[in-house]
């Protein structure tokens, strides 16, 4: 997730951050800067991890405070982490939202008042823009993470940095397990056969906007070696550097990479109303997968997502789903 700040607001930032750090300045004698080292620093309560690119960083070793910037939260959630700001757009979608709607809305791009006002102790972003969190890292240390990695990644990064290794691992073995039993109960009652093809779309109503994802979001959960395979042509379009993600396409191409299987992916009721009546389309209409009746809409809260706690959830609800 990349946003960019405008220069008025940066320079905005700058001079408020400078008022705010000669507030709070001492007047008495700097003291000498201790050299951090790997591990543990037991003098200032910090340690030194890796973030998402390799860098490694002081950061507290039990932050109390953490503001984080992405849209994966349930990163945080799965250990019991709680941060203090968040961004909330888009989270009244999640499996989680009543979980953490009385969090501060530090609104994106991030409130700088808001973030100086909520006092973090660390802040984690995917933000890639170094000027950017040079000026975060005024407020609080920054450590970057990556939301587009592997949910499994990412969890595992999480646990490294806070001292959960043990609890992310046990994790994504439960997890993984689950998934595979899953895939094996729908196969032995009929539910799914093995190599079934599918595809997952989403009409991007605003921007009339069709796209088939490749790597991201719900294809990560559906293709699977217990579950469904994408079709040839969406396979070649995964190893194709350039479709990584998503691709945006017309409706010419469904005929050539549409499956067994067809999810739609909306967020509110009126994209669904206007999905389910594009589907009743020619185009639409004449795909294997819409006459056998094997479409499936998905909300965005679990679709648009590889957060872990919507993937615990999918593991529910996709049997659910596919045996209506």
């Amino acid at each position: 997730m990349f946003r960019n700040t405008g220069k008025s607001t940066t320079f905005f930032i700058l001079c408020l951050l400078i008022l705010v750090t000669t507030a709070c300045s001492s007047p008495s004698a700097p003291s000498e800067k201790k050299s951090a080292t790997a591990g543990q620093t037991e003098e200032t309560g910090t340690h030194i991890v890796t973030d998402a690119y390799g860098k490694q960083v002081e950061i507290p070793k039990s932050p109390k405070r953490i503001v984080y910037t992405d849209n994966t939260v349930g990163d945080l959630l799965l250990f019991g982490i709680k941060p203090v700001g968040l961004v909330q757009g888009g989270l009244q979608y999640s499996v989680y939202k009543d979980e953490v709607k009385d969090i501060a809305d530090i609104s994106w791009p991030p409130n700088m008042e808001k973030l100086i006002e909520l006092k973090p102790d660390l802040i984690i972003t995917s933000t890639t823009d170094e000027k950017y969190n040079a000026t975060l890292s005024k407020i609080a240390p920054v450590i970057l993470t990556n939301e587009w990695d592997p949910m499994p990644v990412r969890i595992k990064r999480i646990g490294d940095w806070f001292g959960y290794e043990k609890q992310a691992e046990d994790f994504l073995t439960r997890h993984n397990a689950d998934i595979v039993k899953m895939w094996r109960a729908m196969q032995l009652d009929g539910t799914i056969k093995k190599g079934e093809t599918a595809s997952v779309y989403q009409y991007m109503v605003g921007q009339k906007r069709l796209s088939v994802y490749t790597t991201s979001y719900l294809t990560t959960f559906v293709y699977h070696k217990e579950g469904f395979q994408p079709t040839p042509a969406i396979q070649k379009m995964i190893e194709n550097p350039d479709d990584y993600g998503y691709a945006n396409i017309s409706a010419e191409l469904l005929p050539k990479i549409s499956g067994d299987r067809i999810f739609i992916v909306y967020f509110d009721d009126a994209e669904l109303a206007e999905v389910k009546n594009m589907i009743k389309g020619p185009i639409w209409s004449s795909l294997p997968a819409i006459k056998a009746d094997k479409v499936y809409f998905i909300h965005g809260g679990l679709g648009i997502t590889t957060d872990p706690l919507a993937r615990e959830e999918l593991i529910k609800e996709l049997p659910v789903i596919l045996k209506k």
